[in-house]
């Protein structure tokens, strides 16, 4: 039987993040929920398609979605500034996914250098 890998802190985190994400994008005013909203939620279902892209990868396989997932993380922070600043979202909600998603980006960057400190020749 085929052993499933250990789930690493990183899927938990980006899992929690998501129901959060999936929670604030509902209350975006309609007018803007479609633009705002889906591509936030796309974003973020992606970051975690990217994580278990990483995590059932080999060795020499998981530094791409890593990298993917950095940029997905970069786009969505100005993305949630944005809604912050239109005053669809708190302050205080903008601490918080900042928070989230600088956590994710400590994570992703120190697996990153760990791989690819094993794939130096």
């Amino acid at each position: 039987m085929l052993k499933t890998p250990e789930k690493p802190p990183i899927y938990t985190a980006t899992t929690v993040w998501l129901g959060w994400t999936l929670d604030r994008t509902a209350n975006l005013p309609k007018s803007h929920r479609y633009t705002f909203g889906e591509r936030v939620d796309r974003l973020t279902l992606d970051s975690l398609e990217r994580v278990i892209e990483a995590i059932y990868a080999g060795p020499e396989g998981k530094t791409l979605p890593l990298r993917a997932l950095n940029m997905n993380l970069e786009k969505l922070r100005v993305l949630w500034r944005l809604i912050q600043a239109r005053g669809w979202i708190s302050q205080q909600q903008l601490l918080f996914v900042n928070q989230a998603i600088d956590e994710i980006g400590r994570m992703t960057g120190g697996w990153l250098r760990q791989v690819e400190m094993r794939n130096r020749p």
